[in-house]
């Protein structure tokens, strides 16, 4: 018979696991003007204090989990400043007029 601890680890995991497949993304695009900043910061600052709750309600299980997700949410958020400020090699500002432009248009 399987463990809830078990069930509730494996869920936590592939909840929190979710940002990679964007993470890898944005590391093999090397830009992310089309993400918000806002996302990654809320859904960040909520983790934090999810995992101050189940670190202070002794729930190790989801404890873990969030620390895991918090890491990942900071990873993104990380990613997405520093390629908004350029190309993330060069260091160069990114030219932004023409996407602003285009979303004007739509």
């Amino acid at each position: 018979m399987i463990s809830i601890a078990w069930i509730g680890t494996v869920g936590i995991l592939a909840i929190e696991g979710s940002y990679c497949p964007q993470i890898v993304r944005l590391y093999r695009l090397k830009r992310a003007e089309e993400l918000s900043r806002l996302f990654p910061a809320l859904n960040l600052f909520g983790r934090l204090l999810a995992l101050v709750y189940s670190v202070l309600a002794r729930d190790h299980v989801f404890a873990v989990g969030f620390l895991v997700g918090a890491m990942l949410r900071l990873t993104l958020l990380v990613q997405v400043a520093w390629y908004r400020r350029g190309d993330g090699r060069r260091g160069e500002s990114l030219n932004v007029a023409p996407l602003v432009g285009r979303e004007l248009a739509r």
